[in-house]
Parts: structure tokens; sequence; C-alpha cells
């Protein structure tokens, strides 16, 4: 074959040759370090180690702790602040919403303790289940209040898309001045009847005839409001949530 056919075909194999010396990655030696990208960090970023960088407190007192992993030194604090503390607190409230609140507040004991939530001794909170509601008392920093309740057997309605043959009514269980009074008693604030915004609970749900009330705060965050509360039909608490 004539050097002016072979040429075409020795073109073609020099290309391969170089296109093979740029893809291959050559083997590296043992002293060689790898070429870091200047964009890139060289070692990745750690998983942060909640156990390491946790304080002392923290790791102390984990922030969930269920009332059967108790020692029997957290068992004895926790019955002296119920019999001195937080008994006051729970008959407290009560007393505040009287006849709309959906258990009955003696039902609330020692037995009914399901865990505590909390990250030191300044600041927890300890979740009760009584006849299917769950309650909590918070205790921060010395104070003790009823923080949350919780009756899934009326919010979980709230998560359901009726099916109306009818729009839903406008109509309200309780009264603004009836919640602004029951407020006043539970916390000692008094709040404007514009702080306190109502909403009947059967515009964004399925339970019918109820409230939903947000007190206080700016009426775009959430973060904010001091109390956040709804009402079923029977003029009874659903769901309450005070703010810190």
């Amino acid at each position: 074959m004539s050097a002016k056919r072979l040429a075409p075909f020795i073109a073609a194999l020099f290309l391969l040759v170089c296109l093979l010396f740029v893809l291959v990655p050559r083997p590296q030696k043992k002293d060689e370090k790898p070429k870091v990208n200047q964009n890139e960090s060289a070692v990745p970023a750690p998983i942060l180690n909640l156990t390491v960088s946790n304080p002392p407190s923290l790791r102390k007192f984990p922030i969930r702790k269920r009332a059967s992993e108790f020692t029997a030194e957290e068992k004895s604090e926790f019955s002296d602040n119920f019999q001195k503390r937080y008994k006051t607190a729970i008959q407290s409230w009560a007393k505040a919403y009287g006849p709309h609140i959906p258990l009955d507040p003696d039902g609330i004991t020692l037995e009914k303790l399901v865990e505590r939530v909390g990250a030191d001794s300044s600041f927890n909170e300890y979740v009760f289940v009584v006849d299917g509601i769950t309650i909590s008392i918070r205790d921060s920093k010395g104070i003790a209040q009823v923080a949350y309740l919780n009756d899934p057997t009326q919010t979980q309605k709230m998560q359901v898309i009726p099916r109306r043959a009818m729009p839903p009514g406008s109509e309200m269980p309780l009264q603004r001045q009836e919640i602004s009074d029951m407020v006043l008693a539970d916390g000692g604030s008094q709040f404007t009847p514009d702080q306190i915004r109502m909403t009947p609970s059967g515009f964004s749900g399925g339970l019918d005839g109820g409230a939903i009330v947000h007190i206080g705060g700016d009426p775009r965050n959430g973060a904010t409001w001091k109390y956040d509360l709804v009402f079923g039909a029977d003029g009874k608490l659903a769901y309450y949530l005070r703010g810190m």
C-alpha cells in the first residue's frame, strides 16, 4: 500500500492514542497527594456528633425521657413537685376555663405521666394522657403552668375535608368576651378585642360549629401568638397551646 493511502490510517491511529492518554487515569504514586479543586474542601464536612457537641446539661437531661425510665431520684423529685406545685397549676387552669375543659382535672395523676420533655432543670414539660387526651405541665424557671392540651377526637376532624350539601355555618359556641375573661383568669393578661382573632372551625375542616382562636402577637406570625385555642361545637377545648 502506498504512503498516500496509509496517511489517513496513521492519522486516525495517532488520534486514538492521544485520546487514550487523556482519558485513562494514571496510577498514583505512593507519595503523591491527590489534587483538590480549590473551590471544594479536601475533607467532607463532618456530621454533627450530638453526644460530643451537646453541653453537659443536655447529656444529663435528655430532650425526651419516658416516665418508665425515670430514676428513683427523678421519680421522687417529680412526685414532690406534682403534689406541691403542679396540682395547684392544674386546678388554677381548670378554674379559669371551668366547664370548657374536656377532662376531669382530678384525673391528672402521677400514674398518668407519659414522658418529660426538656433540656435541663430550668425547663421541663411533663406530658400526661388522660382518657385519650394529652395535656402537659410546663415547669420553666420555677413557674408551673398548663401549656398544652389536645383532644384527638375533636382535632382529627379538622383534618377531614367534609362533604356538605350546604356551606359551613358561621356560628361559634363562645363570644369574644367569654374567651377574654377565661384567658385573663388563666394568665393574668387582658387582651383587646382586636387581639382575639376568631374563625368558625367549619370553614377549614370537618369540625363544624366550633371556633379557632388566636390571641395576641403578630397575626402573620404564629410563633408570637400568646394563645392558640380550638373549641368544639360543645364549647369545650379541643386544643390549647400557651405561648412562651
